[in-house]
């Protein structure tokens, strides 16, 4: 398949539907439905996350919500359309919500993925995430994550300051 080149713009509430349900269907299945419209419009509404969508044309292919901390993010949700798939669309929206991230001075994005779900954690390996834990029981006290971690800034100490890296 061929690589789509999609546009990444902030989800607004007229997204919030399609979002849900995607996030129904392809992250929450078999879970449980937390991520609602209704819960996706508070999102919307909270300073410390950006959710964005990627559209081709019109449509939406797919969504990515990230939380922002002093020096980490947390990729919270990440999903994209079947037929969107291996398009480049998920590439595109980590690498967008990434650029948001390192802007703000954020040294690494964390991401959690469901253990059986094999492509996520193949995918967030092409994107540069490594693993370094496991949670058991982390879904709902049934199912296990990975946790994944990708370092995306340097963290300047003392040390660099005083050797004059920042000169530089």
């Amino acid at each position: 398949m061929f690589t789509l080149n999609a546009t990444v713009n902030f989800a607004t509430q007229s997204d919030v539907v399609e979002i849900g349900e995607l996030s129904k269907t392809d992250i929450e299945y078999g879970l449980g439905w937390r991520y609602t419209p209704e819960r996706m419009s508070v999102l919307l509404r909270d300073n410390a996350k950006n959710v964005v969508v990627a559209r081709d044309g019109g449509s939406l292919a797919g969504f990515g919500i990230m939380t922002y901390a002093d020096q980490h993010a947390n990729l919270d949700l990440l999903a994209v359309k079947a037929p969107y798939r291996r398009r480049g669309i998920g590439t595109q929206i980590v690498s967008w919500l990434e650029q948001v991230a390192r802007t703000a001075g954020i040294v690494y994005v964390y991401v959690q993925v469901r253990k059986i779900n094999r492509d996520a954690v193949r995918f967030y390996r092409k994107c540069g995430f490594r693993i370094i834990d496991e949670l058991p029981g982390y879904y709902r006290g049934t199912e296990s994550a990975v946790v994944m971690c990708k370092s995306i800034g340097h963290r300047y100490t003392y040390a660099d300051a005083f050797n004059g890296r920042f000169n530089k």
